[in-house]
């Protein structure tokens, strides 16, 4: 090949990764499809307590121009977030794959296609992701994300966290629930420095139901047993707290047949939708752990009776009902 045509090549490579991504999205939008086949359906004007709609299309508009004038990590983030956040889960994946093609290596950028592949089911891509992402960061201090603007305030997370995270839940809807207690124990440790105690409270929800429905009850129970956190602790102004509520069920500190809540706590992402799905994938648990199949049948029939499908409690019911009651419709 001549220099000549490695140059054009190079330079068409160039002005394509430059090239503009579709127009900002709007309106209902099909997503992908369940793991029971039902379409996943974006609605117009959707919104998960994390700012107002106004504001999130504000955010998404500055945040494309930002994008489509010159692509960095930090902007490629940013806008995939924003997308997300407006339900735009396939758009936000089409933008990491985009700056994926110029930062192939970004640990922070694979963190990001890793969740939104897990979001659209693909369990499989969402690990690969995921384990290149962790073998990147692999000896590297903890990063944090860069925050939005002035305008829409954003937390500051750890992006390590979120990316073990997401790979124990990737190995958990697979139902390789070694691996998904390895990656929750991991992103729980990603906490301790910090003492971020919501954080680390999800890692030990989750990591105790992949030992438990893995077999090791005994490591299980020890796990909750050591687990100590106050609800005041974590909510000193007051509110509950799905997973916190959900480890006092599991360590018989509260009720079954109390359990159940569909209030929308307003928090960011803990919606009416969030807090029925995973009250009632908890309870699902709770019963299957305690050989009650066609009580935790009914419950996990709950979880996914809800509109909202990115959220971590139905896409993992859908998971159990396809693994437990294969050829059944819920």
């Amino acid at each position: 090949m001549s220099n000549h045509s490695l140059k054009a090549m190079l330079l068409a490579g160039a002005l394509v990764l430059a090239a503009p991504l579709a127009a900002q999205p709007t309106g209902e939008s099909v997503q992908g499809t369940s793991l029971l086949g039902q379409p996943l359906v974006t609605s117009p004007n959707r919104n998960a307590n994390v700012a107002p709609v106004e504001t999130l299309a504000r955010a998404a508009r500055d945040a494309k121009a930002a994008f489509d004038a010159g692509m960095t990590v930090d902007n490629a983030t940013w806008y995939g977030r924003i997308l997300f956040y407006q339900g735009y889960t396939k758009e936000s994946l089409a933008v990491y794959d985009a700056a994926l093609k110029r930062f192939p290596n970004s640990p922070k950028l694979l963190r990001h296609q890793a969740h939104r592949l897990f979001s659209l089911r693909q369990f499989d891509k969402s690990i690969e992701a995921g384990l290149k992402a962790a073998k990147l960061y692999e000896g590297q201090p903890l990063e944090r994300e860069k925050l939005g603007p002035d305008y829409f305030p954003a937390d500051p997370d750890i992006v390590q966290f979120y990316l073990y995270y997401h790979l124990g839940q990737a190995y958990f809807a697979k139902h390789d629930f070694a691996n998904a207690a390895k990656w929750f124990t991991k992103s729980g440790e990603t906490s301790m420095f910090d003492r971020d105690l919501s954080n680390q409270t999800a890692s030990t929800y989750w990591r105790y139901l992949s030992l438990a429905r893995g077999g090791e009850m005994i490591e299980a129970t020890r796990l909750i047993d050591d687990f100590d956190v106050r609800l005041f602790h974590l909510h000193p102004k007051g509110g509950s707290d799905v997973y916190f509520d959900a480890i006092q069920l599991f360590k018989g500190n509260r009720a079954a047949n109390s359990f159940f809540s569909d209030k929308d706590s307003g928090r960011a992402f803990a919606t009416a939708d969030a807090t029925a799905a995973s009250t009632a994938y908890s309870l699902a648990n709770y019963h299957l752990l305690m050989g009650n199949r066609d009580e935790a049948k009914n419950w996990l029939k709950r979880a996914m009776a809800v509109d909202a499908w990115s959220f971590f409690a139905r896409i993992q019911a859908e998971a159990d009902w396809v693994a437990l009651f294969p050829g059944e419709k819920p």
